[in-house]
């Protein structure tokens, strides 16, 4: 028996965190969408391209998530199903889904689809898949893992640093001066996803330095939900190599994995944006 995980590309993944023999991995891209250019989330898309393209361009942008015929296609594989989608109040994804999961089963009524709402993006995301990995290794029944990842999706959390407000500020969240002034003067916006999967702003930091002590400051309050940490990066690594020595500092035996976002993230977290899941 074969088992499948397919995420949409909010995930940040291309292949499985952790190699499970009879499991196999597919992503459905989202389409970020600025002026006349349309961007579709797969390997060969140019993030370089993509963010300056949303830099120069005065409007706001869009993004459109997966269809339920895009979910379908890997649906329909013989063995087991493990979905998972971005934030179900961010985006339409997790919905396409599950009309999906619906179709199918409308003719294969026994057939196991699960779709589990992430009630996050990126990192925290890598974190449920990983540990679906850890239960189908374990050979665990399909409806206990269904419900442990649901488990684990409420425990685990997000924070995030901006360093651009272009999008907050075409999208009407932030004044477009006060934006501007922000930006110029090397504040980075620092924000978590609630208990709902919405995004809350917590507060600004001038400089690197400063944000990445406020971001690790933040996670030692909330605290961590095991020995995991996953952070994703818009072209910043050597930023999320500080945040890893921080925070291997402050936790002893924590795993630290970093990865660079795909282009829903980049789109959001934009140039030099950190995204932490834990």
């Amino acid at each position: 028996m074969t088992w499948h995980i397919v995420a949409d590309s909010s995930c940040d993944l291309f292949e499985l965190p952790i190699s499970v023999p009879g499991t196999d991995f597919a992503t459905v891209p989202f389409t970020i969408r600025i002026g006349g250019t349309e961007y579709s989330d797969t390997p060969d898309i140019s993030i370089e391209d993509m963010l300056t393209a949303n830099e120069n361009h005065k409007e706001a942008a869009h993004t459109a998530c997966p269809s339920p015929q895009d979910w379908t296609e890997f649906f329909s594989a013989q063995g087991p199903v493990l979905a998972f989608t971005i934030s179900s109040n961010l985006s339409g994804s997790y919905n396409s889904a599950c009309a999906a999961r619906e179709m199918i089963l409308e003719e294969h009524p026994d057939k196991h689809i699960a779709v589990i709402d992430t009630k996050a993006t990126g990192p925290e995301t890598v974190l449920i898949i990983r540990k679906a990995c850890e239960l189908i290794r374990q050979g665990i029944a399909f409806d206990r893992i269904v419900e442990a990842l649901n488990e684990t999706a409420e425990k685990t959390h997000i924070i995030f640093a901006l360093s651009s407000y272009h999008n907050l500020i075409k999208n009407g969240r932030v004044n477009r001066l006060v934006g501007l002034i922000a930006g110029h003067l090397g504040f980075w916006g620092i924000g978590i996803g609630d208990d709902n999967g919405e995004i809350a702003m917590r507060g600004k930091s001038r400089g690197e330095k400063s944000m990445l002590r406020h971001l690790a400051e933040e996670i030692r309050k909330i605290g961590l939900a095991g020995k995991e940490i996953v952070i994703s990066h818009c072209q910043n690594e050597a930023a999320a190599l500080r945040l890893k020595d921080m925070l291997c500092e402050m936790y002893q035996q924590v795993k630290v994995d970093i990865l660079p976002t795909r282009g829903l993230d980049s789109f959001y977290a934009e140039r030099h944006g950190l995204i932490v899941g834990f």
